[in-house]
């Protein structure tokens, strides 16, 4: 095991208010970088790369029960409505991050 590898780690955290760009922005970037014990300022991608975030907030906000995934900088990120960000590192994945890879459910 690399590295690398033995850094990572499953990061959860809330965000106050899914509705604000920012927030949700910054949020999401500080538990990728917590998950893959890697400095924000090392990272070479912009989420935006990923992700359009105006959009994802906008998703977010329209529903508590809605859920978008998508994988940025060699990890899975899935966000929820209610304000909950999931990011786990999968080595599986390394090679096709940064990529927009989204799935988006809402429900009723």
């Amino acid at each position: 095991m690399s590295d690398r590898e033995t850094r990572q780690r499953h990061v959860e955290r809330t965000v106050g208010d899914v509705s604000s760009t920012e927030e949700l922005t910054r949020d999401i970037v500080a538990a990728v970088a917590d998950a893959t014990d890697t400095p924000v300022s090392d990272f070479e991608t912009s989420l935006y790369d990923a992700v359009e975030p105006d959009k994802l907030s906008a998703v977010l906000a329209s529903s508590a029960s809605s859920r978008v995934s998508f994988t940025y900088r060699d990890c899975m990120v899935s966000v929820a409505g209610s304000g909950t960000v999931c990011v786990d590192p999968d080595p599986a994945i390394d090679g096709r991050a940064d990529r927009a890879s989204t799935d988006v459910t809402q429900r009723p």
